[in-house]
Formats: structure tokens, sequence, C-alpha cells
């Protein structure tokens, strides 16, 4: 088959499947089996696609149909213009986190120039805390998580994407950080999603990301009031903790932040213009 026969194939796939950009998507996929740019197809769309490479697209194509999200299928996700890998282990990084790592990047680069240490707390694929080393090289950077799989996504990553060493905990929160160890910065996305609201996710989300990493309690909180409660212990002097929140979390994490003694608290927003993250410090 040629180029455009095959994305005709993956095209009418997807559409048939209700997939919501299925001409966009079939050349995403394609263009991660045969290692092109998308712009390529539209020069060689006669170039004929070998028998292998046929059949590893039709077997993306028919993951897809089952809604299984193209960044696993491809075991890539762009995040910040760096490709992480990821696996059904971690969750898929999102560009609504990027406000938020683009902000302590500058945070760090004017109030600590000659390096800071910074924890990057329920990793996952690494994604935050990796950016921050690959653009403050002289950031002492550790990564923790509670699933030891994810942990093993997190060093593939750093091993890929940055020079100069990265440390990895496992562990529940705090429990896998050593006595004494002390940051300037603590960031954490940890799990918010309410555990009524578990069963609404998107089926995407749903069947394919890891729950662990989504179930935040009964009342989305859990992991907040364990890392608000305890973050002081390991935070230096005028130390600042970065939360990912829930877009309606943000009255409510504020107040934990409050109560536990944070100050000068900021609101960054996402790139839809929802709150996305609290600065305390």
């Amino acid at each position: 088959m040629t180029i455009k026969e095959v994305l005709d194939f993956g095209r009418q796939s997807l559409n048939q499947a209700g997939i919501e950009y299925p001409g966009l998507e079939a050349e995403i996929l394609l263009s991660g089996v045969l290692d092109q740019e998308r712009i390529y197809f539209y020069t060689h769309s006669q170039e004929t696609v070998d028998l292998k490479q046929e059949e590893t697209y039709r077997s993306a194509i028919k993951r897809r149909c089952q809604l299984e999200p193209v960044a696993y299928i491809l075991q890539k996700k762009a995040f910040m213009g760096m490709d992480f890998f990821v696996s059904q282990d971690v969750l898929i990084p999102r560009p609504d986190t990027e406000p938020m790592v683009e902000y302590l990047l500058a945070y760090l680069q004017a109030t600590y120039p000659k390096g800071a240490n910074v924890l990057d707390l329920c990793t996952g694929s690494g994604a935050i805390g990796i950016t921050i080393k690959k653009c403050f090289s002289q950031g002492n950077i550790s990564l923790s998580d509670f699933s030891k799989a994810a942990l093993a996504v997190a060093k593939i990553n750093a091993d890929q994407l940055v020079d100069g060493d990265i440390l990895l905990y496992e562990g529940d929160l705090f429990a896998a950080i050593p006595q004494g160890k002390t940051y300037h910065v603590i960031v954490s996305n940890p799990p918010y999603i309410r555990r009524e609201e578990m069963s609404g996710l998107a089926r995407d989300i749903l069947e394919y990301e890891p729950h662990m990493a989504l179930d935040g309690g009964e009342s989305g909180l859990d992991f907040y009031r364990r890392i608000i409660g305890e973050a002081h212990l390991f935070l230096e002097k005028d130390g600042i903790l970065a939360l990912e929140i829930g877009d309606d979390q943000a009255t409510a994490v504020m107040a934990l932040l409050r109560n536990a003694g944070y100050q000068e608290i900021q609101v960054i927003t996402d790139l839809g213009g929802h709150n996305r993250c609290l600065i305390g410090r």
C-alpha cells in the first residue's frame, strides 16, 4: 500500500470508531511508525509502505479504535519540547502542567542562579523534574514515587534526556526521602480526582491511565493534606511548595496551605485560563 492508501485506511477506521480528529491522529500514528514528520506524507503520498510497517500501523489503528491513548501506542509524549517515554504505568504528561514548570524555572533562575535542591514528588514519568534539570542544569533534582514501575519509566527518561545525576526515591510521599534532606523547591502533581468522579472520566483515561495516579480520595484532597502537612519538614527556610490542582480545588487547597502557615500564595493558570497550580512559601 502507498502512504496515501495507508492514511485513508487509518482515517476511515478512526472515523468509524468515533475518534474526534481521525485525519490528524491517522497521520500522527503513521508518523510514529515511519519515523517521519507529517509533512513528508504530502510530498511522498505515492511511496510504498513495506508490509511490516503496514502491519504495525494497522495494529496501532486498532488500538486507537479501542480508545487507547496515542501516547501509549507510540510510547512517547511531547512535554516542553522533549519527547518523554511513557507506558501505562504513568500518567501522560499534559500541556496544562507546563505553565507551572515555566514559573518554577523562572523562579529558580532568578533566585538561585548557582543552583538549588528540587524535589518532584509523585513524579510519574519524571516530566516535571527532568524538564527542570534540562533547563536548570545547576539544579540538584530528586524524583520520588510510590510506584516502582513509574520510577523505572522516570529513570529511562532521565537517562535519555538529561546529563548529570538525578536521584530517585521509591516510597509513600515523604517516607521515601532521607531524614535531614531539604529542598528549596518541592513540586507535585498528586492524585486529585474525587473518588465518586472517577467513573465519569473519559474512557481513554479511565480504562488506560493508572488509577493510583488519579484517585485523590473521597474529597480529592487526601494527598494535598498529607503533602502540605509534611512538606515544611523538608523545605529550606523560605522554600516554596508548588502543587498542581484540579480547576475547582483552588479555594480548598489554598485554605490548607494557609492553615499550615504558608504565605505569599500564588495561583498559576493553565493554557485554558483555569486555576492549575498553587505556590506557597
